[in-house]
């Protein structure tokens, strides 16, 4: 008798606390990247974050170099300056508000003097780009940003996986018709590794 008891207390012990472990809840929640400006929460605020910079730099340098035909390009609070300006002063002006903006850390100038700026992207030099990046089979391709100006390819990001395989990549695309250049701005990250 006194065993069936045991044995019974045993098994509602046990249907309590499978019900209680049923019944907890830890939903996941994004947080507004607003509320937690500069640190990263996620890989998605990461990209809205990123995003976000880009915009409020390039409205920044609309307003003060107002002659300017720059792209700005943000990954991980990582400056890409790329397009035409009229004269060295406000290259280096343009490079001088995006250091002092907060949050950013490596301020990338690849902005050539014109007297007359243009800012000549090539989307289709991109999508190409992109996708041979993409079709390595050991980077992740949604760490990697890819912008065109002027011919000159720029890749962007950290921790994308294999530098060797983006090193391929590379390669490849330097095959794409009117492509001049590659400027590979990889930061290497705590998940990039190389292989032999």
């Amino acid at each position: 008798m006194k065993i069936m008891k045991q044995r019974y207390l045993f098994a509602l012990l046990a249907g309590v606390g499978l019900l209680a472990t049923g019944c907890s809840t830890e939903a996941p929640f994004k947080v507004n990247a607003s509320l937690t400006a500069p640190y990263i929460t996620d890989s998605e605020n990461q990209k809205d974050d990123g995003q976000a910079l880009s915009e409020r730099l390039d409205d920044v340098l609309d307003a003060q170099i107002p002659t300017n035909k720059i792209k700005v390009v943000v990954d991980h609070y990582n400056v890409l300056l790329v397009g035409q300006v009229a004269s060295n002063t406000d290259k280096a002006t343009a490079e001088t508000i995006c250091k002092k903006w907060p949050s950013t850390q490596k301020i990338f100038n690849y902005l050539t003097v014109n007297a007359q700026p243009s800012l000549n992207m090539n989307s289709s030099i991109t999508s190409d780009a992109t996708k041979r990046i993409s079709m390595q089979y050991d980077i992740e391709p949604t760490a990697i940003t890819v912008t065109t100006v002027d011919n000159v390819v720029y890749i962007m990001g950290t921790n994308i996986g294999n530098l060797s395989a983006l090193d391929e990549a590379i390669k490849g695309i330097y095959s794409i018709t009117n492509v001049n250049k590659v400027v590979n701005l990889e930061q290497k990250g705590s998940a990039d590794y190389v292989t032999n």
